[in-house]
C-alpha cells in the first residue's frame, strides 16, 4: 500500500515555494512497509518572479535589512513580518514609494548540508513572491543591484547603513521606546574601506562591490515603528537625483513585533503561503482548502478539521542541552502521542524533527512497543530532491504537513513550532488542537503553550 502526499500550491508567509508548481501533485510517496523512507518526484526548477517596477527611479526609496548571522531560516520568516509592517506604515505616513529589498537567505546554523547552496539564496526558491507583493512591494536583493549598478566595474553603494543594538545600560527601570546613535557596543562586519571616497565595507550578504555611504551603529528599544520616526526626521537625500534612495538595518531582529497578533501582523503574514504537503488526505475533506488572493480569505475557528493524523515537531540536537527541562525523552514523547492517538482514534503520526537517524528510529521503536499498528511517518528527501529543494525547503514541507493534522503538538518556545501554529490559525483550526507542546523530561503534565489568535 503507497500513501500519498498531495502537494497543493497555496501561498504562505515566508514558506516556499513558487506560484508555479514546484512539486507535483501526488509526487510525495511513502512506502507503509518503509514509512521513514518518503520521497519526491518531478520536481521542477524555481525560477525569480519577483519584478516590482516603478517608472519614476527619483521617487523610489528601498528598505533593507538583515539579523544576526545565527539566527534560523524560521527567526527570519518572524522578522520578515515586522520589516513588512514596518514598510507598510512608513509608506503610509510618508506618502512615497519604499520598496523593500528581501535579504539573501544563507547560511543558516540548522542546515546541515554543507554541499548544498547555502549562501546569497533568492526568497522566490522559497515563497511566493507575488503574494508578498499584495502586502507591500518587494524585491528580491539581485533585482535590487542590477538597479543601482549604474556605471560597470563600479560598486553599488547603499546610502546609509545603521547597525541596531541595545542600549548598554540595559532597559532601565521603566520602558520607553528609544533609538539614538551611539559607539558600536561590540565589533562588526562593517569598516570604512580605504579610499578617496571613504565608503564603508561589510558583510552584504556575501557580495564583494557592495559599498556604503554612511555607517552607525543604533542604540534602540521599542517596537520596529519606532524606526519611521528616525528615517523622517534623520534621513536625507538630494531632491533630484535618479540614483534610487537607500537604507539597511542589520541587526533587525533587535526590535519588536509592533503589533504582534494585530491585524497589520496576520495581514502579513498570511501573505506567505507555502507549497504544501498532505498525508492522506485532502483539502476537501480536511476543509483546509485555501483561495489564492489571501486577501479575500476568512476563517472561523472550528472551520478546519485536518487530516487523518496526529502531527507533531520533536525539537532535539540543541535544544536537548539548552531546555533540557522543557524537552521530553523519545520514550516520553512516545507515550504523550500514543494517548493522542488513542484519544483522537488515529492511528498515524507524522513527525517533523531535527535528531539524527538514530533518535528517529528509537523513537518508532517506543511507538511499536506501545501499540505495533501506529504508523511513523518522517519526509526524508534524497539527494536530487535536496539539490533542488534545498534544506529551507525541507523544513517547509514539513511545516505544511504538520500545519494539516487533525492535531498539533510543538515544542517549548521554538519558532518552527510558531510558525505552524501561525499556519494552523490561517486555515481555521481549533486553538485546542493547535496550541499544544509536548512536556518535558518525563512527564505527561505541563501548561499549554500561549495562544495567539488571527485578527481580520
Amino acid at each position: 500500500m503507497v500513501v500519498y502526499f498531495q502537494l497543493v500550491i497555496l501561498i504562505y508567509f515566508l514558506l516556499p515555494f513558487h506560484a508555479d508548481e514546484l512539486i507535483d501533485q501526488n509526487s510525495l510517496t511513502c512506502d507503509s512497509k518503509n514509512v521513514d523512507s518518503c520521497t519526491l518526484s518531478n520536481i521542477k526548477e524555481s525560477s525569480s518572479s519577483s519584478s516590482y517596477l516603478l517608472d519614476k527611479i527619483d521617487k523610489t526609496y528601498y528598505f533593507l535589512y538583515d539579523v544576526n548571522h545565527g539566527e534560523g531560516f524560521n527567526l527570519r520568516r518572524d522578522v520578515y513580518v515586522r520589516i513588512a509592517n514596518l514598510v507598510y506604515n512608513l509608506r503610509e505616513k510618508t506618502n512615497q514609494e519604499w520598496i523593500l529589498v528581501l535579504p539573501p537567505i544563507g547560511p543558516l546554523y540548522h542546515w546541515f548540508n554543507y554541499e548544498l547552496k547555502r549562501t546569497q539564496i533568492p526568497w522566490s526558491q522559497f515563497f511566493d513572491i507575488e503574494s508578498l507583493n499584495r502586502f507591500v512591494p518587494v524585491i528580491e536583493f539581485n533585482d535590487f543591484l542590477k538597479k543601482f549598478n549604474l556605471q560597470q566595474n563600479q560598486p553599488v553603494v547603499i546610502d546609509y547603513v545603521y547597525y541596531l543594538q541595545h542600549f548598554k545600560e540595559g532597559w532601565g527601570e521603566h520602558f520607553e521606546e528609544k533609538v539614538e546613535l551611539r559607539t558600536c557596543n561590540e565589533e562588526n562586519t562593517y569598516y570604512d574601506y580605504d579610499n578617496h571616497e571613504h565608503l564603508f565595507n561589510g558583510w552584504f550578504f556575501g557580495y564583494d562591490n557592495i559599498r556604503s555611504k554612511q555607517f552607525h551603529c543604533l542604540s534602540a528599544q521599542g517596537f520596529v515603528n519606532i524606526l519611521i520616526d528616525f528615517i523622517i526626521k534623520n534621513l536625507t537625500w538630494p531632491s533630484q537625483t535618479m540614483k534610487p534612495k537607500s537604507v539597511l538595518f542589520d541587526r533587525a531582529e533587535t526590535l519588536l513585533h509592533n503589533d504582534y497578533g494585530g491585524i497589520n501582523y496576520w495581514r502579513a503574514r498570511r501573505s506567505n503561503r507555502i507549497r504544501s504537503q498532505q498525508l492522506n488526505s485532502t483539502d476537501e475533506n480536511d476543509r483546509t482548502k485555501l483561495i489564492y488572493d489571501w486577501t479575500k480569505m476568512k476563517r472561523e475557528h472550528g472551520a478546519a478539521i485536518g487530516g487523518p493524523y496526529i502531527s507533531v515537531h520533536l525539537r532535539r540536537r540543541d535544544y536537548v542541552q539548552a531546555r533540557s527541562k522543557q524537552i521530553p525523552s523519545l520514550a516520553s514523547a512516545a507515550k504523550q502521542l500514543c494517548v493522542l492517538l488513542d484519544k483522537y482514534q488515529l492511528d498515524q503520526i507524522y513527525l517533523s524533527t531535527d535528531a539524527d537517524e538514530n533518535e528517529i528510529q528509537e523513537f518508532k521503536t517506543y511507538v511499536s512497543n506501545i501499540n505495533s499498528t501506529y504508523r511513523v511517518i518522517h519526509y526524508k528527501p534524497d539527494k536530487t530532491e535536496l539539490e533542488t529543494i534545498l534544506d529551507g525547503g525541507k523544513a517547509i514541507i514539513d511545516q505544511w504537513i504538520c500545519a494539516h493534522g487533525k492535531y498539533f503538538i510543538g515544542s517549548y518556545e521554538s519558532t518552527f513550532t510558531f510558525r505552524i501554529q501561525e499556519d494552523r490559525e490561517i486555515f481555521g483550526f481549533s486553538k485546542e488542537t493547535t496550541f499544544n507542546r509536548l512536556c518535558g523530561g518525563d512527564s505527561d503534565n505541563c501548561e499549554k503553550s500561549s495562544v495567539w489568535t488571527i485578527v481580520y
